[in-house]
C-alpha cells in the first residue's frame, strides 16, 4: 500500500536505482524499505530499467526527441478517407448484388405464375380405360414438343407382375411408352411415347404374355 511516507520516499527511491542518492538520504531510505515491501517492490523495478538504460549505446540516443513528420497529419487523413470510400464501395455492391437476386427471383416466379397461373395451351386428352373387373384407369395425355406425355392413375393389377404401356397413332403402328409395376392400390404414374398427340388414336396396357389389360380408342377429333 502506498502511504504519504512512501510518497516521500518516490525520488530517493530513483536516484538510488541510478546510484546517485546521497549517503545520508540512503540511510533513512534503507530504514524506510526495512519496513516497506512496495517500495521494495518499486525499487527492484527501477532498478532493472536503470540497467536496461545502460545497455544502451550512447551515440544512438539523440539530444533532442524525434519530432513527426510535418506530412503525418496528412497521410492520416488521406488514409481514413480511403477507408471510408473502401467501406462505402463494398456496402454499395454488397446491397447492388441483392437487390440483382431478389430480381432475378422476382423473374423466375413470375415466369412460374405465368406458367402454371396462366394456364398452358398445350392439347390435353382425358380418358378412362376399360379393364377386367375391378381393374379401373385413367389418363391425361399432354401434348408435348416430342411426342406425348402421359400420366396415369392405375389400380387392380396384380403387383407381382409388370405391364406396358403402347400409343397407337393413326396408321396403326404403336409405340411403346414405357413400363410398370401393378398395385392393387391406386399408383400414380408417368411416361411418354413418341406419338404426337394429334395423331395418337388408341391408348392401351399389356401383360407379360402380350395379352391386353387395359384398353381404350381415342377419336380422331381429340
Amino acid at each position: 500500500m502506498t502511504t504519504d511516507a512512501c510518497r516521500d520516499w518516490r525520488g530517493a527511491l530513483g536516484a538510488a536505482a541510478l546510484g546517485v542518492i546521497d549517503p545520508v538520504e540512503e540511510i533513512g531510505l534503507r530504514a524506510h524499505l526495512d519496513g516497506c515491501a512496495s517500495c521494495r517492490a518499486e525499487l527492484r523495478d527501477l532498478t532493472a530499467v536503470a540497467k536496461a538504460l545502460d545497455a544502451v549505446p550512447a551515440g544512438e540516443v539523440t539530444a533532442a526527441p524525434a519530432e513527426p513528420s510535418g506530412t503525418l497529419g496528412g497521410r492520416v487523413l488521406e488514409r481514413v478517407a480511403h477507408e471510408r470510400d473502401t467501406r462505402h464501395k463494398r456496402r454499395t455492391r454488397r446491397i447492388a448484388t441483392g437487390v440483382g437476386s431478389l430480381a432475378a427471383i422476382a423473374a423466375v416466379i413470375a415466369a412460374i405464375v405465368l406458367a402454371v397461373g396462366g394456364g398452358s395451351t398445350a392439347p390435353v386428352t382425358h380418358v378412362a380405360l376399360q379393364g377386367a373387373p375391378g381393374v379401373h384407369a385413367t389418363a391425361t395425355l399432354t401434348s408435348q414438343s416430342v411426342g406425348t406425355a402421359i400420366d396415369m392413375k392405375v389400380s387392380g393389377l396384380d403387383p407381382r407382375r409388370y405391364y406396358w404401356l403402347w400409343l397407337t397413332d393413326d396408321e396403326g403402328h404403336r409405340m411403346a411408352a414405357g413400363s410398370f409395376t401393378g398395385s392393387q392400390q391406386q399408383s400414380d404414374i408417368r411416361l411418354s411415347a413418341a406419338v404426337p398427340l394429334d395423331e395418337a388414336r388408341r391408348i392401351w396396357a399389356t401383360d407379360e404374355n402380350d395379352h391386353v389389360v387395359l384398353d381404350k380408342r381415342i377419336p380422331a377429333s381429340a
